[in-house]
């Protein structure tokens, strides 16, 4: 795939780093000016055009993202509200959730709320309102040809008795490279086996999301849902022909005011690399953004459509190991997914910007035809 030429800086020409790109933290204010509590951050400029926030109290996710005078990623009404751990109960997650270009999900149980191994579960667990521990922040010195910045987080998941899992990430980019690389390593450090679901919620949001914007992904869908206003379920098309609808962004739909949306879940295969590539394509704005991971390390993919009027308008990507339904429902043969004690997983993903044709073209090749395995 054609990758767009990183932007070179001669380091003769400016004295502070922040004035071509770096990395700052900061601490926003809610729900406005002079509000508090606040919430801690880290504002990422690549110095290639992306620029990003990672909230540092809410798991180190990542939330506003931009590329130019482009938006990439949807937000909530809810702005930076700080964690709210008391309120892990039913749909309360959604409450407090910013939205954003990356939020993780688990690492113990996602997706929707419900009964399982004994434990009455909340929505998509609890890692994005646990504050992360700052490690490491790392700048770029250009002058010393050291192009890099990173940050190096640590997310616990902890109670007396167990469970004890740890999530150590790193975020880093290239200056001049429009990247993001994350790497997560989840690990049971306590003393009794865990269940373990992992799961990157991209979301995608306007002007990125646009209707005529083309979705990348293919594969064999062994799962979807389709849910009314009331959160009723509503039938799903069983039709291969009405699968590539989903490829297209629409306008918004009136079906999809309240919490009206609808969902596929498949597995998506690797290249020759075993490399997965999933994205989104808007030709009128000349810009792409590209997922790309080790399949072995996430082998489904959900990809949630919500395209409400009024500006709830976001279509999400969600590479995932393990289950969003529970495995008392989920027959997949990879859904009960466990960390044994002392046990570590990795996860790695790449979110690429792209701009010109070539480069949107490569991406393109990556959209394969979906068909039903059910």
């Amino acid at each position: 795939m054609s990758q767009d030429t990183p932007i070179a800086f001669d380091a003769n020409k400016f004295e502070f780093i922040h004035q071509v790109g770096g990395i700052r933290t900061a601490t926003f204010d809610w729900p406005d000016a002079g509000g508090a509590p606040g919430c801690r951050v880290a504002m990422v400029d690549t110095g290639s055009g992306l620029r990003f926030t990672v909230a540092l109290d809410r798991g180190g996710d990542i939330v506003e993202a931009f590329y130019g005078s482009h938006s990439l990623a949807y937000l909530t009404p809810n702005g930076y509200r700080p964690p709210r751990q008391p309120l892990h109960r039913d749909e309360d997650w959604l409450a407090a959730w910013p939205g954003g270009l990356l939020t993780s999900c688990g690492p113990r149980y996602m997706g929707p709320g419900r009964e399982e191994d004994g434990l009455k579960l909340a929505l998509h667990g609890q890692h994005s309102n646990t504050p992360a521990a700052l490690l490491e922040l790392k700048n770029p010195d250009p002058g010393r040809g050291d192009l890099d910045m990173r940050l190096g987080l640590v997310i616990r998941d902890t109670q007396m008795y167990g469970p004890v899992v740890e999530v150590r990430r790193r975020i880093a980019c290239r200056l001049g490279e429009p990247v993001i690389r994350l790497r997560d390593e989840v690990a049971n450090l306590g003393n009794s086996t865990v269940a373990h679901n992992w799961l990157y919620h991209v979301n995608l949001g306007y002007p990125l999301l646009d209707s005529g914007s083309q979705l990348v992904y293919g594969g064999r869908v062994n799962g979807g849902w389709q849910m009314n206003a009331d959160m009723s379920m509503a039938d799903l098309s069983r039709s291969d022909s009405d699968l590539q609808g989903y490829l297209t962004v629409p306008e918004p739909l009136p079906e999809h005011a309240a919490c009206g949306s609808r969902g596929l879940i498949l597995d998506i295969g690797g290249d020759s690399e075993g490399l997965a590539h999933c994205g989104v394509a808007n030709r009128r704005l000349d810009l792409a953004v590209e997922l790309c991971y080790p399949v072995r390390q996430l082998p489904r993919l959900a990809n949630w459509q919500h395209y409400a009027p009024g500006g709830s308008y976001v279509s999400a990507l969600e590479p995932f190991s393990g289950s969003l339904w529970g495995k008392d429902q989920d027959h997949h043969p990879l859904a009960a997914q466990w960390l044994e004690p002392g046990q570590t997983r990795l996860y790695e993903v790449e979110i690429r910007v792209h701009t010109g044709s070539t480069a949107i073209d490569g991406l393109l090749e990556e959209r394969k035809p979906l068909s039903w395995d059910l």
